[in-house]
């Protein structure tokens, strides 16, 4: 039963991906100037529908989301990462959103067009420079976005950590933010790997579960201090999740 559901919901996941989404944005990319803000929309109404067609399907599971967590505009969105469904919910919580993705989706066919059709920002082949230049060509369309009410919410760890354990942070992310001289809003996620494990490919359907999200504080750093450090941002970030139980201690960051 896990796996025909299972297969149910990401059928609808790739269907709106192959199908709806690029039939929709064509006219929309003839009509409007912005594209990338029709798109991000038309993909964040698609994981909506997702997330409802899930909890359906799944009505033990409950979804706590604070509203200062939904009510997040112009902000960095730091976030521990624990299952696959981390950033897709993100999405379906943020009208105008951005992320950085493994540039290598970027080849994917049509995935890796409306990736790049949505604003989405390749990694830079360099965990911590900014100035890559795959990166730092999207340094100046972040500050646009973020100026226009989006979001770009990141997850510094870099892939999802397993059985609770929290990863060193990637210090790329407290750079842009340096760079845009944007405070940095750390949202804590939970459970969702109980609903999507890592390394599964089937929802876990039976079981009470509650999926929390919620915010943990705001970060304003002085940028322009003479001391300011991006890898002393990223550890400070990082033991602020671990004090709130997104993870267990690991041996000492290295960046």
């Amino acid at each position: 039963m896990n796996f025909m559901l299972t297969a149910l919901l990401w059928v609808y996941f790739l269907f709106g991906y192959l199908l709806i989404l690029p039939f929709l944005f064509i006219p929309s990319y003839l009509r409007f100037r912005n594209s990338e803000a029709v798109l991000q929309k038309m993909n964040h109404v698609h994981m909506k529908i997702f997330f409802s067609w899930l909890r359906i399907l799944t009505p033990s599971t409950r979804f706590m989301i604070d509203a200062d967590v939904r009510g997040l505009r112009s902000s960095i969105i730091v976030c521990n990462h624990i299952s696959y469904l981390d950033p897709i919910l993100l999405v379906s919580l943020f009208e105008r959103h951005t992320t950085i993705v493994k540039s290598t989706f970027f080849t994917v066919p049509v995935f890796g067009w409306f990736l790049e059709k949505a604003g989405y920002l390749p990694s830079s082949s360099s965990s911590s420079d900014i100035f890559d230049p795959a990166m730092s060509a999207g340094l100046e369309k972040i500050k646009s976005h973020l100026s226009a009410g989006g979001n770009l919410f990141v997850f510094p760890e870099g892939t999802r950590g397993r059985k609770g354990r929290l990863l060193p942070f990637n210090k790329g992310v407290f750079s842009i933010a340096r760079h845009c001289h944007a405070p940095l809003v750390l949202v804590l996620i939970r459970n969702t790997d109980q609903l999507f494990p890592p390394g599964s490919f089937s929802f876990r359907m039976n079981g009470e579960k509650t999926v929390c999200l919620k915010t943990l504080t705001t970060l304003t750093p002085d940028y322009r201090a003479e001391n300011f450090s991006a890898g002393a941002l990223a550890e400070k970030a990082r033991q602020l999740f671990i004090q709130a139980g997104g993870g267990r201690r690991r041996e000492k960051s290295n960046v």
